[in-house]
């Protein structure tokens, strides 16, 4: 009788082990597939956002900060990329816009997106100056030096 007895301790202890092994196993998986718990972390740069999510995001966000101005937009893609290190998408745009008076109305546009959430975490714009390459002519000469 004491076999018997011993052998339904041990069969207890067993089916114990596999119900608090089953508990304690969803409980990590749900605090890890939140977020919570003590395996997450706010900067592990979980990635659900794709580089199109990016780009996409970008180019709506452009659209609306240039209006009916916007004549093109283009993607660089030699220069957009995934930076690892800070978990973001750097897109970068080359817009062309109407162009005003001293400008060309071609801007570059820097659009830093997170991986994380998908939200823009940095918009730069800036636009391309008319430089003059024809030399200045002193009073009574054409642009090559010689007088009028």
């Amino acid at each position: 009788m004491r076999l018997k007895q011993q052998d339904l301790w041990v069969v207890l202890a067993a089916i114990g082990v596999v119900i608090t092994s089953v508990f304690t196993t969803v409980y990590i998986s749900q605090n890890l597939h939140s977020g919570g718990g003590i395996f997450s972390s706010k900067t592990d740069g979980y990635q659900n956002i794709t580089f199109t999510d990016a780009v996409l995001t970008c180019e709506k966000y452009t659209r609306s900060e240039f209006g009916k101005r916007l004549n093109t937009l283009e993607v660089d893609n030699h220069s957009s990329r995934y930076d690892n290190k800070q978990f973001l998408y750097k897109i970068f745009l080359q817009v062309t816009t109407t162009p005003r008076t001293e400008t060309t109305g071609e801007h570059f546009v820097n659009c830093f997106v997170k991986s994380s959430n998908g939200r823009i975490d940095k918009f730069e714009t800036w636009e391309q100056k008319i430089h003059s390459t024809a030399p200045e002519s002193p009073g009574g000469t054409n642009v090559f030096g010689w007088p009028k």
